[in-house]
């Protein structure tokens, strides 16, 4: 009889306690139900947040314990930290141990408009929404848009995420004003809507003399 894979996906919250003593047991609990499988630690570089004098960080005492897991076990678990590239690599420089310890960088491209639109299609899908007539363009428009401005702080999947829910809301307030019976349907116009509102504007470089 084979065993059962195991994916635990954790966050900061997960792994940080509050009071002193409490996140090494914190951090081992969520490593031991991991042990024989993966764990995941989305977001991993806010384990290297630091606050001002009146705040004490535990941060740096689950990434302590996290190597000294990762080098008893390192047998029997896997551990995946991903989060931007810039932040992540301040959080793999706060502890030699890392270095030591992690053995594969993979830097994963962004994904494109239309790989956006079919994360954001999938939503709407498990939710049970409809996407009226002309709403796949302007989606992706705003995708493309987002993508031509993006930051460093780019989400990629939670960008569609964030999108979405805020479409629904405004889906909502019309559905609520009009008093329609349409429940489960987005309309061109509450993409339009949310996206004016939301979007990168584009900064465009002005070059030559000005004239006053």
């Amino acid at each position: 009889m084979s065993k059962e894979k195991k994916f635990v996906e954790a966050t900061r919250e997960n792994l940080v306690a509050e009071y002193v003593g409490q996140t090494a047991i914190k951090t081992k609990k969520v490593v031991n139900s991991a042990l024989g499988g993966v764990l995941f630690i989305d977001e991993a570089y806010s384990l290297a947040n630091t606050f001002d004098e009146k705040r004490q960080d535990f941060g740096p005492e689950c990434i302590s314990t996290l190597i000294k897991e990762m080098e008893d076990n390192r047998g029997n678990l896997c551990v995946i930290f991903a989060g931007y590239k810039k932040e992540m690599e301040n959080l793999i420089n706060m502890n030699s141990g890392f270095k030591d310890r992690i053995q594969f960088y993979i830097d994963f491209p962004d994904y494109t408009e239309t790989e956006l639109y079919e994360i954001f299609e999938q939503m709407t899908e498990t939710e049970k929404f409809i996407l009226d007539k002309g709403c796949k363009k302007v989606i992706i428009d705003y995708f493309k848009n987002e993508i031509q401005n993006k930051t460093e702080t780019f989400s990629n999947g939670r960008l569609a995420r964030n999108f979405f829910e805020k479409i629904k809301f405004e889906q909502a307030s019309r559905v609520k004003k009009e008093n329609s019976n349409n429940l489960d349907l987005i309309t061109k116009s509450d993409i339009v809507k949310v996206s004016e509102r939301i979007k990168t504007q584009t900064t465009q470089k002005v070059i030559g003399f000005r004239v006053s």
